[in-house]
């Protein structure tokens, strides 16, 4: 093979492998990217080009456009007719056949001794694998790989799970290190870390269509954590003695201790309202800069996607009678962060400058949006829909293109 031939084989493979694009989707290349130096290079190196393209042609791979007047002499653009050949010859395996693969071992699963909930997400999992993370290492192995992980925490959170939170049934084996974990999953220290983080982005779309997937969170090098400010005091099922925020001050809060909270009180001396309220924020220097605005009786720090500390904390709050708020950002992630706040409270939280007056008052700041992100407007539900300026604040979205990030926003109208 020439290296022209290599050279357009190449530029087709990292096209399909780096984009959503259905393997059997056929795609257009201009000539120019393909080779761009063309019209400056040596007659030599055009004539091997054009040789490569020609020959790559003729065994029915590509088919070759022509730049009028020009034929034969330059190369508008190439489309590939047969990916499954392109793959071939990348010395690649054709990503639609690792899908096959999947799909079948999804459906063997169907059939063995797997709980209703693990079987939704390892069929998402089979019916939506993308291109791409199939390029990255997802095949046959690493999804039975991934299927005996989620089954083995399934069956153990079913027997220790705590059911005062109402988050996912999936847990570690307490006391147990991710790294006797891997060892006792796959006989393989490192093997856990490879096989969740092939699986982390299509854990992330089936998370927003509000399927049940595993807390994976004890793998990151700090235990979930989160951030609150207010005049409050948080009392505990061990002890008498509450921790008390006199000053209203910002504390951080580690899981294991959220998770030894029995309920939270507003001090004495805090801001009289007739129901506290707490103020979810996505982002950290927003967070900070509204930590002690006193518009709410507190604040809390979400991080973006909620982890583990922010939901148990939020499902605290709202048995302890608070309502709730959130400040995002005003883009599809930024709903769908408010859609997964509210769907672990099952309770109504009331966006704040989510609407279209805050899009048309920012929108000078507003940051173009890749289709991936705009895709992601599938998941937002009917019922987020229908929170009042949602909708029309996803239509505004949807015609432009862009989105809002929340430090642009100045929260001081709501005082």
């Amino acid at each position: 093979m020439t290296s022209f031939e290599k050279q357009i084989i190449n530029s087709f493979f990292e096209r399909y492998v780096n984009s959503s694009s259905d393997p059997d989707k056929r795609i257009f290349i201009p000539a120019d990217k393909v080779f761009p130096g063309f019209e400056t290079a040596s007659p030599d190196q055009k004539e091997s080009f054009l040789e490569a393209a020609a020959s790559l042609e003729k065994r029915g791979i590509f088919k070759l456009r022509w730049l009028k007047k020009r034929r034969k002499q330059a190369i508008r653009d190439i489309e590939c007719i047969n990916t499954d050949a392109l793959f071939r010859l990348a010395g690649r395996p054709f990503p639609k056949a690792i899908a096959k693969q999947v799909k079948k071992a999804a459906e063997a699963m169907n059939r063995e001794d797997y709980a209703p909930c693990c079987r939704e997400l390892l069929n998402f999992i089979a019916e939506n694998v993308s291109l791409t993370e199939i390029e990255r290492g997802i095949d046959r192995k690493t999804f039975k790989d991934f299927a005996k992980l989620i089954k083995m925490l399934y069956e153990n959170g079913t027997v220790l799970h705590k059911p005062a939170f109402r988050g996912s049934p999936y847990s570690v084996p307490d006391g147990m290190t991710p790294r006797a974990l891997s060892v006792m999953l796959y006989n393989d220290a490192k093997r856990l870390n490879v096989i969740v983080k092939l699986f982390s982005r299509i854990l992330g779309r089936a998370n927003r269509q509000g399927i049940f997937i595993p807390d994976l969170s004890f793998l990151a090098p700090s235990f979930p954590e989160t951030l609150v400010s207010g005049k409050i005091a948080i009392h505990f099922t061990e002890t008498k003695t509450p921790l008390v925020n006199a000053t209203g001050s910002i504390i951080g809060l580690p899981l294991e201790t959220v998770k030894k909270v029995k309920n939270i009180s507003v001090m004495k001396n805090g801001k009289k309202t007739e129901t506290p309220s707490v103020l979810t924020i996505e982002n950290k220097e927003t967070f900070y800069a509204l930590a002690n605005s006193n518009i709410h009786t507190c604040a809390l720090y979400t991080g973006g996607y909620p982890s583990r500390a922010v939901t148990a904390l939020m499902q605290i709050f709202a048995i302890s009678g608070f309502d709730f708020f959130h400040a995002g950002d005003v883009d599809p992630d930024g709903i769908l962060i408010l859609q997964e706040l509210q769907k672990s409270v099952e309770k109504a939280i009331v966006p704040v400058c989510m609407d279209p007056a805050t899009f048309h008052k920012y929108r000078k700041h507003g940051r173009r949006l890749g289709k991936s992100i705009i895709n992601n407007l599938r998941f937002i539900s009917d019922e987020m829909r229908s929170v009042e300026g949602i909708q029309d604040l996803i239509s505004l979205i949807e015609s432009t293109n862009l989105g809002i990030e929340q430090e642009f926003i100045d929260y001081g109208c709501n005082n």
